[in-house]
Protein backbone atom coordinates (compact mmCIF):
# COMPACT_ATOMS: atom_id res chain seq x y z
CA UNK A 1 0.00 0.00 0.00
CA UNK A 2 1.39 3.79 -1.07
CA UNK A 3 2.56 5.70 1.92
CA UNK A 4 -0.02 8.98 2.68
CA UNK A 5 1.94 11.87 0.37
CA UNK A 6 4.46 9.21 -0.73
CA UNK A 7 3.89 9.40 -4.42
CA UNK A 8 5.45 5.81 -6.06
CA UNK A 9 7.92 6.91 -8.75
CA UNK A 10 7.45 3.42 -10.11
CA UNK A 11 4.88 0.68 -10.73
CA UNK A 12 5.47 -2.61 -11.17
CA UNK A 13 2.58 -5.34 -12.61
CA UNK A 14 3.20 -8.81 -13.54
CA UNK A 15 6.88 -8.43 -12.62
CA UNK A 16 7.57 -5.51 -15.46
CA UNK A 17 8.70 -2.34 -13.87
CA UNK A 18 7.83 0.67 -15.55
CA UNK A 19 7.48 4.55 -14.62
CA UNK A 20 4.09 5.64 -12.89
CA UNK A 21 2.99 8.55 -14.93
CA UNK A 22 -0.74 7.90 -13.82
CA UNK A 23 -0.05 9.45 -10.50
CA UNK A 24 0.85 12.93 -9.14
CA UNK A 25 3.40 14.47 -9.59
CA UNK A 26 4.13 12.90 -12.53
CA UNK A 27 0.66 13.24 -14.28
CA UNK A 28 1.16 17.50 -13.84
CA UNK A 29 3.81 17.09 -16.48
CA UNK A 30 1.81 15.09 -19.21
CA UNK A 31 -1.21 17.97 -19.22
CA UNK A 32 0.30 20.85 -20.90
CA UNK A 33 3.44 22.86 -21.18
CA UNK A 34 2.31 25.36 -18.83
CA UNK A 35 1.46 22.79 -15.95
CA UNK A 36 4.87 20.97 -16.45
CA UNK A 37 6.79 24.01 -15.72
CA UNK A 38 4.64 24.58 -12.78
CA UNK A 39 5.24 20.62 -11.30
CA UNK A 40 9.28 21.30 -11.80
CA UNK A 41 9.34 24.72 -10.34
CA UNK A 42 7.62 22.93 -7.20
CA UNK A 43 10.26 21.72 -5.09
CA UNK A 44 8.22 20.28 -2.56
CA UNK A 45 5.88 17.54 -4.62
CA UNK A 46 9.05 15.92 -5.36
CA UNK A 47 10.72 15.62 -1.68
CA UNK A 48 7.79 12.73 -1.00
CA UNK A 49 8.75 9.82 -2.70
CA UNK A 50 8.13 5.85 -2.37
CA UNK A 51 10.30 3.39 -3.83
CA UNK A 52 9.30 -0.35 -5.09
CA UNK A 53 12.83 -2.34 -5.14
CA UNK A 54 13.26 -4.38 -7.87
CA UNK A 55 12.03 -8.19 -7.02
CA UNK A 56 14.14 -10.27 -9.82
CA UNK A 57 17.94 -10.85 -9.90
CA UNK A 58 18.60 -8.70 -13.12
CA UNK A 59 19.90 -5.34 -12.26
CA UNK A 60 18.14 -2.12 -12.84
CA UNK A 61 18.78 -0.18 -16.97
CA UNK A 62 20.72 2.70 -16.11
CA UNK A 63 17.93 4.79 -17.11
CA UNK A 64 15.72 4.18 -13.44
CA UNK A 65 18.75 5.17 -11.11
CA UNK A 66 19.26 7.97 -13.73
CA UNK A 67 15.81 9.21 -13.71
CA UNK A 68 15.49 9.18 -9.71
CA UNK A 69 18.48 11.16 -9.50
CA UNK A 70 15.99 13.68 -11.71
CA UNK A 71 13.53 13.55 -9.27
CA UNK A 72 15.36 14.31 -6.20
CA UNK A 73 17.06 16.82 -7.90
CA UNK A 74 13.62 18.83 -8.63
CA UNK A 75 13.32 18.87 -4.59
CA UNK A 76 16.02 21.25 -4.00
CA UNK A 77 16.93 21.22 -0.80
CA UNK A 78 14.16 20.40 1.09
CA UNK A 79 14.21 17.74 3.74
CA UNK A 80 13.49 14.68 2.50
CA UNK A 81 10.19 11.90 2.42
CA UNK A 82 11.47 8.19 1.78
CA UNK A 83 9.52 4.82 1.25
CA UNK A 84 11.28 1.27 0.46
CA UNK A 85 8.99 -0.81 -0.46
CA UNK A 86 9.82 -4.62 -0.82
CA UNK A 87 8.48 -7.33 -3.19
CA UNK A 88 8.50 -9.78 -0.16
CA UNK A 89 5.46 -11.38 -1.91
CA UNK A 90 8.36 -12.40 -4.55
CA UNK A 91 11.08 -12.86 -1.68
CA UNK A 92 9.85 -16.58 -0.75
CA UNK A 93 11.11 -17.31 -4.24
CA UNK A 94 14.22 -16.27 -4.06
CA UNK A 95 13.80 -13.82 -6.66
CA UNK A 96 15.07 -10.72 -4.75
CA UNK A 97 18.70 -10.23 -4.68
CA UNK A 98 20.02 -6.71 -2.33
CA UNK A 99 22.72 -6.49 -5.45
CA UNK A 100 20.38 -6.29 -8.06
CA UNK A 101 19.25 -3.11 -6.15
CA UNK A 102 22.60 -1.24 -5.34
CA UNK A 103 22.52 1.18 -7.75
CA UNK A 104 19.28 2.71 -6.71
CA UNK A 105 20.01 2.69 -3.20
CA UNK A 106 23.32 4.49 -4.13
CA UNK A 107 21.03 7.05 -4.96
CA UNK A 108 19.15 7.51 -2.22
CA UNK A 109 22.34 7.74 -0.18
CA UNK A 110 23.75 10.25 -1.58
CA UNK A 111 20.75 12.25 -0.07
CA UNK A 112 21.12 10.72 3.30
CA UNK A 113 21.44 14.25 4.85
CA UNK A 114 18.47 15.61 3.41
CA UNK A 115 16.47 12.86 4.75
CA UNK A 116 13.95 13.81 7.41
CA UNK A 117 11.75 10.96 7.25
CA UNK A 118 12.25 6.84 6.05
CA UNK A 119 10.00 4.34 6.07
CA UNK A 120 10.99 0.88 5.33
CA UNK A 121 8.59 -2.39 4.56
CA UNK A 122 8.86 -4.74 7.19
CA UNK A 123 10.73 -7.49 6.08
CA UNK A 124 13.65 -5.01 4.25
CA UNK A 125 16.73 -4.49 6.07
CA UNK A 126 18.86 -1.70 4.45
CA UNK A 127 22.31 -1.83 6.63
CA UNK A 128 24.20 0.86 5.53
CA UNK A 129 26.80 3.37 7.28
CA UNK A 130 23.76 5.99 7.71
CA UNK A 131 24.62 9.26 7.86
CA UNK A 132 21.29 10.93 8.69
CA UNK A 133 21.63 14.25 10.51
CA UNK A 134 18.32 15.74 9.78
CA UNK A 135 16.36 12.09 10.26
CA UNK A 136 13.58 13.06 12.19
CA UNK A 137 11.03 9.95 11.93
CA UNK A 138 12.46 6.31 11.31
CA UNK A 139 10.32 3.25 10.48
CA UNK A 140 12.34 -0.42 10.07
CA UNK A 141 13.87 -3.64 11.32
CA UNK A 142 15.73 -3.52 14.26
CA UNK A 143 18.17 -4.98 12.26
CA UNK A 144 18.73 -1.53 10.11
CA UNK A 145 19.19 0.24 13.53
CA UNK A 146 23.32 -1.19 14.15
CA UNK A 147 25.46 1.48 12.25
CA UNK A 148 22.76 4.72 12.07
CA UNK A 149 23.86 8.59 12.78
CA UNK A 150 20.38 10.50 13.82
CA UNK A 151 21.31 12.71 16.40
CA UNK A 152 17.52 14.86 16.15
CA UNK A 153 15.99 11.39 15.48
CA UNK A 154 12.38 11.63 17.66
CA UNK A 155 10.38 8.93 16.63
CA UNK A 156 10.88 5.68 15.97
CA UNK A 157 8.61 2.51 15.26
CA UNK A 158 10.30 -1.41 14.81
CA UNK A 159 8.71 -4.43 12.82
CA UNK A 160 8.01 -7.20 14.10
CA UNK A 161 10.05 -8.76 17.53
CA UNK A 162 11.96 -6.32 19.35
CA UNK A 163 15.16 -7.51 20.31
CA UNK A 164 18.04 -4.80 21.67
CA UNK A 165 20.76 -4.84 18.20
CA UNK A 166 22.63 -1.63 19.31
CA UNK A 167 26.52 -1.69 19.67
CA UNK A 168 27.46 -1.82 23.12
CA UNK A 169 23.91 -0.65 24.32
CA UNK A 170 25.24 3.02 23.84
CA UNK A 171 23.33 4.19 21.05
CA UNK A 172 23.66 8.17 19.93
CA UNK A 173 19.77 8.63 19.24
CA UNK A 174 18.06 10.68 20.67
CA UNK A 175 14.71 9.36 20.17
CA UNK A 176 11.68 10.52 22.38
CA UNK A 177 8.74 8.29 20.87
CA UNK A 178 9.22 4.34 20.32
CA UNK A 179 7.02 2.16 19.06
CA UNK A 180 7.42 -2.09 19.34
CA UNK A 181 5.05 -4.28 17.03
CA UNK A 182 6.16 -6.84 19.35
CA UNK A 183 7.99 -7.02 22.26
CA UNK A 184 8.72 -9.10 25.78
CA UNK A 185 9.19 -7.51 29.28
CA UNK A 186 12.92 -8.09 28.56
CA UNK A 187 12.41 -6.20 25.61
CA UNK A 188 10.72 -3.36 26.82
CA UNK A 189 13.00 -3.05 29.84
CA UNK A 190 16.18 -3.51 27.73
CA UNK A 191 14.42 -0.27 25.05
CA UNK A 192 13.95 1.72 28.09
CA UNK A 193 17.22 1.47 29.45
CA UNK A 194 18.98 1.81 25.70
CA UNK A 195 17.53 5.22 25.15
CA UNK A 196 17.64 7.80 27.61
CA UNK A 197 15.87 10.63 25.94
CA UNK A 198 12.53 8.35 25.75
CA UNK A 199 9.21 9.81 27.03
CA UNK A 200 6.68 7.68 25.79
CA UNK A 201 6.96 3.63 24.99
CA UNK A 202 4.23 2.05 22.61
CA UNK A 203 3.52 -1.52 22.76
CA UNK A 204 1.43 -3.18 20.40
CA UNK A 205 1.72 -6.96 21.05
CA UNK A 206 3.11 -8.52 24.17
CA UNK A 207 4.83 -11.85 23.54
CA UNK A 208 6.05 -14.43 26.12
CA UNK A 209 8.19 -13.72 29.24
CA UNK A 210 11.62 -14.64 26.72
CA UNK A 211 14.52 -16.95 28.93
CA UNK A 212 16.49 -14.04 29.40
CA UNK A 213 16.84 -12.65 32.92
CA UNK A 214 15.64 -8.81 32.81
CA UNK A 215 17.86 -6.12 33.02
CA UNK A 216 19.31 -5.18 36.31
CA UNK A 217 16.89 -2.15 38.08
CA UNK A 218 16.53 0.41 35.51
CA UNK A 219 15.50 3.95 35.96
CA UNK A 220 14.55 6.77 33.10
CA UNK A 221 13.62 10.57 34.82
CA UNK A 222 12.09 11.14 31.22
CA UNK A 223 9.43 8.75 30.67
CA UNK A 224 5.98 10.06 30.82
CA UNK A 225 3.56 7.14 29.11
CA UNK A 226 3.47 3.87 28.60
CA UNK A 227 1.04 2.03 26.22
CA UNK A 228 1.04 -1.62 26.62
CA UNK A 229 -2.15 -4.04 25.70
CA UNK A 230 -4.21 -4.92 27.86
CA UNK A 231 -3.86 -8.73 27.22
CA UNK A 232 -0.27 -8.17 28.56
CA UNK A 233 -1.26 -8.11 32.28
CA UNK A 234 -2.21 -12.03 31.43
CA UNK A 235 0.46 -13.19 29.58
CA UNK A 236 1.78 -16.36 30.50
CA UNK A 237 2.41 -16.11 34.19
CA UNK A 238 2.25 -13.16 36.39
CA UNK A 239 6.07 -13.41 36.92
CA UNK A 240 6.67 -11.08 33.65
CA UNK A 241 4.48 -8.48 34.21
CA UNK A 242 5.68 -7.96 37.80
CA UNK A 243 9.27 -8.01 36.93
CA UNK A 244 8.86 -5.54 34.64
CA UNK A 245 7.61 -3.15 37.16
CA UNK A 246 9.71 -4.30 40.14
CA UNK A 247 12.50 -3.96 37.96
CA UNK A 248 11.61 0.28 36.30
CA UNK A 249 11.65 3.16 38.49
CA UNK A 250 9.61 5.83 36.82
CA UNK A 251 9.53 9.09 38.75
CA UNK A 252 8.13 10.84 35.68
CA UNK A 253 5.35 8.52 34.61
CA UNK A 254 2.08 10.51 34.00
CA UNK A 255 -0.13 7.56 32.54
CA UNK A 256 -0.35 3.89 32.04
CA UNK A 257 -2.69 3.82 29.03
CA UNK A 258 -4.38 -0.57 28.32
CA UNK A 259 -5.43 -1.05 25.59
CA UNK A 260 -8.48 -3.03 25.87
CA UNK A 261 -11.79 -3.97 27.85
CA UNK A 262 -10.86 -4.03 31.07
CA UNK A 263 -12.18 -7.61 32.64
CA UNK A 264 -12.44 -8.44 36.62
CA UNK A 265 -8.98 -11.01 35.69
CA UNK A 266 -7.12 -8.25 34.13
CA UNK A 267 -7.73 -5.43 36.95
CA UNK A 268 -6.55 -8.18 39.29
CA UNK A 269 -3.43 -8.58 37.50
CA UNK A 270 -2.84 -5.00 37.40
CA UNK A 271 -3.32 -4.39 40.73
CA UNK A 272 -0.74 -6.93 41.81
CA UNK A 273 1.80 -5.35 39.18
CA UNK A 274 1.36 -1.59 40.66
CA UNK A 275 1.46 -2.63 44.24
CA UNK A 276 4.93 -4.18 43.80
CA UNK A 277 6.09 -0.92 41.69
CA UNK A 278 8.49 1.67 43.16
CA UNK A 279 6.58 4.68 41.24
CA UNK A 280 3.16 6.01 41.65
CA UNK A 281 0.96 5.84 38.14
CA UNK A 282 -1.33 9.25 38.84
CA UNK A 283 -4.02 8.00 35.69
CA UNK A 284 -4.35 4.54 33.98
CA UNK A 285 -6.47 4.89 30.98
CA UNK A 286 -8.47 1.77 29.34
CA UNK A 287 -8.20 2.58 25.54
CA UNK A 288 -10.96 0.71 24.40
CA UNK A 289 -14.03 0.82 21.28
CA UNK A 290 -16.58 -0.96 24.25
CA UNK A 291 -19.08 1.75 25.19
CA UNK A 292 -19.14 3.21 28.08
CA UNK A 293 -22.33 1.58 29.30
CA UNK A 294 -20.74 -2.25 28.98
CA UNK A 295 -17.88 -1.42 30.94
CA UNK A 296 -18.72 -2.55 34.53
CA UNK A 297 -17.03 0.39 36.97
CA UNK A 298 -16.99 -2.25 39.46
CA UNK A 299 -13.95 -4.38 37.49
CA UNK A 300 -11.72 -1.00 37.83
CA UNK A 301 -13.21 0.76 41.20
CA UNK A 302 -10.68 -1.20 42.97
CA UNK A 303 -8.02 0.82 41.03
CA UNK A 304 -8.95 4.03 42.15
CA UNK A 305 -7.20 3.10 45.65
CA UNK A 306 -3.78 3.30 44.28
CA UNK A 307 -4.13 5.68 41.38
CA UNK A 308 -5.59 9.22 41.51
CA UNK A 309 -7.73 9.01 38.10
CA UNK A 310 -8.82 5.73 35.99
CA UNK A 311 -10.12 6.86 32.72
CA UNK A 312 -12.00 5.43 29.58
CA UNK A 313 -11.61 6.19 26.15
CA UNK A 314 -13.85 4.73 23.62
Amino acid sequence: MPWPDCPSILSSEHNIVSLDVANPPLVYTRVCRLWRVVAHSTPRVWSHIQIVLRVKIKPWKPFFPYFLQCWLARSGRLPLTLYIVDGFQHRIHGWVQPGANSRVLDVLLSESQRLETVLMSPVYSWDPDFDTPQLRTLVCNNRSLRRINAPKLSRLHFYGYFYLNVPDGQPTLTCRNLRLEAASTHAICSAIASFPHLETILVDEAVGFYYRDVPTPISSSVLKSMILPLAYVLKDTQQGHIHLFTRLHLPMLQKLTLVGAPEKVQVDCLLAMLAVASFQVPVVDFQTSTPLSTVHMNNIAPLLSIVREVTHDG
